[in-house]
């Protein structure tokens, strides 16, 4: 068994072996939904190689940038993780995942995001971080915000033409991934994170005097009449937060709907205040997944912007030097660095 970089032409091989563990029959492949992960190109993933070639264990590892008020993190995110059920209990993914963090640290990354809690993860050092605050919209509430947000928007479904006012608001946010127009486009198309809740997704956008001020994407169930499998859920926003509250609202009213799930992260205390006085339901967690330190020198050399000189070279502990970059709670002395929520249109 060899456990090294994949291959492009393993990829196909490691898709397939994904959608058996994954994907029910007939549902878009892997392939499809992570282009990220399975298209070819320079691959950082990693998987297990029996001695006939066949891909017995697949890890994916896709490099991102991150940017955070005035700082860019590299970093790296891991998700697709399956094996083949004749090759399991043989420590394949621990292997894997520790090749995962030698190469990420090879490469200059800070951190790496999982999309799971896995032990597996958490004995590898990954914990949870950041601050989120999970609103549900009902009818209610969701009548009180479109009236709160105001009627000078037009709402309407996102057309090919709205592509570069959406790439522009994305890239203002105050933090979030750092998209190519290429990949954006991808991302867009590909609708992962709404597939995998079994649902659909929706883009939509809200206009002022002509000018693109909000957008949203938004996974809804498919149907109005017909049982979706998960609530539906804002997937990715940006603009106005008047603008984007709209959105929110109109996507909460429309049928079939119910409750709409809006997962915002701390730093948005705007939206966060609209959503409040509107009657949302709110509580309090962490962001998605977990997180590990890839390099601490690099962590700390990337944040450095960030930190207003505050020293942290003598914290020797990765959990405590996670929370205190990235917790809203975890210091009255220091500012949390905001991060995007990890669930959106760059799900791994």
């Amino acid at each position: 068994m060899q456990l090294r970089l994949i291959k492009p032409a393993e990829l196909d091989q490691a898709a397939l072996l994904a959608d058996s563990i994954f994907r029910k029959p007939g549902a878009t492949s892997m392939k499809e939904l992570f282009p990220l992960i399975f298209r070819p190109g320079l691959s950082h993933s990693y998987a297990a190689i029996t001695e006939d070639g066949k891909v017995a264990a697949f890890m994916g590892l896709v490099p991102s940038t991150i940017k955070t008020g005035d700082a860019f993190l590299n970093v790296f995110s891991i998700g697709a993780v399956c094996t083949d059920p004749a090759f399991r209990g043989q420590g394949l993914a621990g292997q894997l995942l520790q090749l995962c963090q030698a190469h990420a640290a090879e490469s200059d990354a800070s951190l790496i995001f999982v999309s799971g809690d896995r032990s597996l993860y958490t004995r590898a050092g990954c914990v949870p971080f950041g601050g989120t605050q999970f609103a549900e919209l009902n009818a209610s509430s969701a009548q009180a915000l479109a009236a709160a947000a105001g009627e000078e928007w037009t709402l309407r479904p996102m057309q090919p033409g709205d592509f570069f006012a959406v790439y522009r608001l994305l890239n203002e946010r105050e933090a979030g991934h750092v998209y190519s127009p290429g990949e954006l486009a991808l991302l867009l198309g590909t609708e992962a994170y709404a597939s995998v809740l079994g649902l659909a997704q929706r883009t939509l956008v809200a206009v002022r005097d002509g000018s693109i001020e909000g957008f949203a994407a938004v996974a809804v169930p498919a149907a109005a009449d017909v049982p979706a499998p998960s609530t539906a859920t804002a997937v990715e926003w940006a603009g106005q937060p008047s603008a984007v509250a709209a959105l929110l609202a109109k996507a909460a009213l429309c049928g079939g709907v119910g409750t709409l799930q809006v997962p915002v992260p701390w730093q948005e205390r705007s939206l966060l205040a609209l959503l409040r006085d509107a009657g949302a339901s709110l509580s309090g967690g962490a962001n998605s997944g977990t997180v590990c330190i890839a390099d601490r020198a690099a962590l700390l050399r990337q944040t450095e912007g960030c930190r207003k000189g505050l020293d942290l070279s003598s914290v020797q502990d990765d959990k405590e030097l996670l929370s205190l970059l990235f917790d809203p709670a975890s210091s009255e002395d220091f500012n949390a660095i905001p991060l995007p929520y990890m669930s959106g249109l760059r799900f791994i």
